[in-house]
Order: structure tokens, then C-alpha cells, then sequence
């Protein structure tokens, strides 16, 4: 019975703050935009997120290989499979590096399709 109480005072409270809070961008509308600056903007924000994420997945990776590494000084069959995931690593950035690139292409070669 209390969490039902609590949804009809909260819910009520929330709803309220809700429409006040879209009303304004409602009342807007949305603004025309030209493709050139739709793509440009596209191509920033996902390297704006791609880049860090790759950089940080990248070091995420060789960091732990790093540790495991020196964990296993005095192993060195686990050390050799330690070392053995650096060219994965080395392939994954690579390809990463290959995806951000054809993504570039292709938003250029639509952007000069489209003029």
C-alpha cells in the first residue's frame, strides 16, 4: 500500500515537471538544415565518441597485459601467452584505425554525391 501511495504522489510531481520541461522544446520546431552540415556534424560526434572508446579499449588491453606479465615472471609458458595477445591488440587498433577511415570516406563520397 505505501509504494502505491507514493506512486500518486510522486507520479503526478513528475508528470508536471515533465511538461514543463518539454513545453519550450516543443514550442520550437525544428530547424531546417543543409546536408553538408548535418554530415559534418555526423562525422564529428562519432569520432568524437569512437576515438576515446578505441583509445581506451586499446589501453584497457595493454594494461592488462602488462600486469599479467609481470604477474607471471616466473612463469614462462603463461608469460608467453601474455605476450602472444600484443598482436591482437596491434590488429584490433589497426582495424579500428581502418573502420574510422572508411567511415570518413563514405561520408565524404555521399557529401559530393549529394552536391
Amino acid at each position: 500500500m505505501r509504494k502505491f501511495l507514493d506512486y500518486l504522489v510522486w507520479f503526478p510531481a513528475w508528470l508536471f515537471a515533465w511538461l514543463l520541461a518539454a513545453a519550450p522544446a516543443a514550442a520550437q520546431g525544428i530547424a531546417a538544415r543543409e546536408a553538408q552540415e548535418v554530415s559534418d556534424k555526423l562525422v564529428e560526434v562519432l569520432n568524437g565518441i569512437i576515438q576515446p572508446l578505441g583509445a581506451l579499449v586499446i589501453f584497457a588491453a595493454i594494461a592488462y597485459t602488462a600486469f599479467k606479465m609481470v604477474a607471471t615472471a616466473n612463469k614462462p609458458q603463461e608469460r608467453a601467452e601474455a605476450l602472444s595477445a600484443i598482436p591482437y591488440i596491434l590488429g584490433g587498433g589497426i582495424a579500428l584505425g581502418a573502420v574510422m577511415l572508411l567511415a570518413g570516406f563514405v561520408v565524404n563520397l555521399m557529401q559530393k554525391a549529394g552536391q
